[in-house]
């Protein structure tokens, strides 16, 4: 009678190592379509953010040319009113970018985490050497 009570208990737990077997496979198997379908969908949103940005830009460089001839209209030549709008981008382009200088020069690189690191070796050395 033990030996079957054995063969059963082996039995059951056969069975739910295989049930769990199938339950992680399934998971698994369920992560993967799902991380599929998100490739699927960012690649599809990414060509429409592209497609975007790049009208975008087409929308900038059309007001930019109605701009020109705005200033045409109020009594420049045109060559000139084009020149208006090229220095008015060009001092808008140096501009930003001493903004992005400045923002680059504040930036640190690992300081504070070389720092914290520096700080719990030395605590760690001061430990060691107090203790003996």
């Amino acid at each position: 009678m033990s030996l079957e009570k054995d063969a059963n208990f082996v039995s059951m737990i056969n069975s739910i190592k295989d049930d769990l077997v199938s339950l992680v496979t399934s998971h698994i198997e369920l992560a993967q379509a799902e991380a599929k379908e998100s490739v699927g969908r960012f690649a599809k949103s990414s060509g429409l953010i592209v497609t975007a940005i790049v009208l975008l830009n087409l929308a900038f460089i059309f007001a930019f040319v109605a701009a020109a001839y705005y200033i045409n209209t109020l009594g420049f030549e045109l060559w000139v009113s084009f020149l208006f709008v090229v220095a008015g981008l060009v001092i808008t382009a140096l501009f930003l970018g001493l903004l992005a200088k400045r923002q680059i020069s504040k930036m640190t690189f690992g300081s504070k985490t070389a720092k914290s690191l520096n700080d719990t070796v030395q605590t760690i050395s001061n430990l060691r050497t107090g203790s003996k």
